[in-house]
């Protein structure tokens, strides 16, 4: 059912706290029973021998939008690397590689510590891009 609905979807948008600097299992453990061989992907000779680019996209979705809540703030994700790790792990492994052609990834940062002024800034922020995904 969920296969389905993936394949025939434009846009995929994830709106969940980061959790060791990834998804939270829940969501990993959606995206490891949806996102499967034949599916999501498939792999060539190459990829039976264990070449990461023998594996082939299969998806046609044509976005996936990421909105995550964060512990740290921004200063951090940069200068810790915690940044470029997970939009290698997630945009580029976990949604590029199965075929998604764009990930857009937003964060709020330090969600529990910020003013509430920030705080209804992300609120506008994630109601403006809701509202570019209407068709």
């Amino acid at each position: 059912m969920h296969q389905k609905k993936v394949a025939e979807a434009d846009v995929l948008v994830f709106i969940t706290q980061v959790f060791w600097m990834h998804f939270p299992a829940l969501v990993k453990g959606w995206m490891e029973r949806v996102l499967t061989y034949g599916f999501a992907y498939k792999l060539n000779e190459q990829g039976w021998k264990g070449d990461p680019e023998g594996r082939i996209p299969l998806l046609k979705i044509k976005k996936a939008v990421i909105m995550h809540p964060t512990f740290f703030n921004e200063k951090v994700y940069q200068e810790k690397g915690f940044k470029a790790a997970m939009e290698k792990t997630i945009d580029d492994w976990s949604l590029k590689y199965p075929g998604i052609e764009n990930v857009d990834h937003i964060y709020f940062h330090a969600i529990l510590s910020v003013s509430s002024e920030i705080r209804k800034k992300y609120l506008e922020i994630a109601y403006s891009k809701g509202k570019e995904l209407k068709y």
